[in-house]
């Protein structure tokens, strides 16, 4: 292990102790815990659990959500970043001044941190470029195949490691109260919701606006781009808009719950965490709702998919895996969505970090758990198969 005085970032992780997927009645509770001998697919499973302790003692508890590279997987606490392996084992970490205004992210084989106005990048060996002063507050922040998308109070920016192995800008464009940034399946066009309940679409490539829409007011959470951009508004309703103008295509059937989490779409269907302890499904088409699992608490995290699992966070109790349905037995029978339980000490603090190594988790005591398949943490080919890379 090798340890650097530099910037470091946050954390974030799974709790979990795994038990299995069961066919359900789609619009009925989902228990606490799943019988194993119903398990119908194939379930995920605890690769490692991980927690460590301060000088004095005491369990640390990682301060951000964690960023899931290909072979590294970077956590955050108060004033350090350390850097794992797929096993686990620390290879490196940096220390911080500053304490992270930002989520770590994982960023061409390294982890770019915000600290104060600025970026910094680390390589997968833990050495650090120059800083990169940016003078702007950081509210999002979004891989695409162009760079690192980041939302500021008042500017958007496109970060590209330059031929030094440093952060450059590539461009930037004036656009105030952005919040969230959501981006095409291609990474060619982003949409950002802002704090005045607009939707602003730009060029991944020249930061170009595209389109602006206000015609709804539009809560300020990350969209969920397919077919359509899905958002939801303030009413915690879910809408889908016409991905070249903005147009608004329809909004979804008012189920009398609110969402306070951003949608993510999964093999047709949008999912939206809703405060009435459910996740729920919509098509991605027409916005007929299909299902709804139950969680426990509100479920008021971002969802996140990997691979053929969408992952809910409740406010506590277990985390919620569902695997969306393949087949149906008829044009009326949307299918029964297969359901993964897992375990937790301590209930959970973070939204969960996806990446081609799996699915890392962190629960409030502070224990860092890393979810892959049955078989282990998968190799980079089938890493790329499961992402879609």
């Amino acid at each position: 292990m090798r340890t650097s005085s530099l910037l470091l970032v946050s954390a974030l992780s799974w709790s979990s102790a795994c038990s299995g997927a069961a066919t359900l009645d789609p619009l009925a509770p989902v228990p606490t815990r799943v019988d194993p001998s119903e398990i119908a697919t194939p379930a995920l499973r605890v690769s490692w659990e991980i927690s460590t302790t301060d000088e004095d003692g005491d369990r640390e508890v990682p301060t951000h959500a964690a960023a899931v590279g290909d072979r590294i997987i970077f956590v955050a606490y108060a004033g350090r970043l350390d850097a794992l392996d797929l096993r686990g084992e620390k290879l490196w970490d940096a220390y911080q001044g500053d304490p992270l205004a930002f989520a770590p992210v994982a960023f061409r084989g390294g982890v770019a941190l915000a600290s104060g106005a600025g970026w910094l990048w680390l390589n997968g060996e833990g050495s650090a470029s120059a800083f990169l002063e940016l003078g702007d507050a950081v509210n999002d922040a979004l891989v695409v195949p162009a760079g690192l998308v980041v939302v500021g109070s008042e500017r958007i920016h496109l970060l590209t490691l330059s031929d030094t192995r440093s952060l450059s800008l590539a461009w930037t464009t004036v656009l105030g109260g952005g919040r969230r940034v959501g981006a095409s399946t291609e990474g060619d066009a982003l949409y950002v919701t802002d704090e005045n309940g607009g939707v602003t679409a730009l060029e991944a490539a020249t930061g170009d606006v595209s389109w602006r829409s206000t015609e709804i007011e539009v809560a300020p959470l990350r969209p969920a781009v397919d077919r359509a951009v899905y958002v939801i508004d303030r009413g915690g309703r879910l809408h889908a808009l016409r991905r070249r103008d903005g147009h608004h295509m329809w909004g979804a059937k008012e189920l009398g719950m609110r969402v306070e989490g951003s949608p993510a779409v999964h093999e047709g269907l949008v999912w939206v965490p809703g405060l009435d302890a459910a996740a729920h499904a919509f098509t991605t088409g027409a916005g007929s709702h299909q299902f709804r699992i139950r969680g426990n608490g509100r479920v008021h995290l971002d969802i996140a998919t990997w691979g053929p699992w969408v992952i809910v966070s409740p406010q506590y109790g277990p985390w919620v895996i569902v695997r969306g349905p393949r087949t149906r037995v008829g044009p009326s029978d949307p299918g029964a969505a297969r359901v993964l339980n897992i375990g937790s000490d301590g209930d959970i603090a973070l939204p969960p970090a996806v990446g081609a190594a799996g699915v890392v988790v962190i629960d409030s005591a502070g224990s860092v758990r890393l979810l892959t398949l049955e078989q282990g943490v998968p190799d980079a080919d089938e890493a790329a198969e499961i992402t879609g890379r």
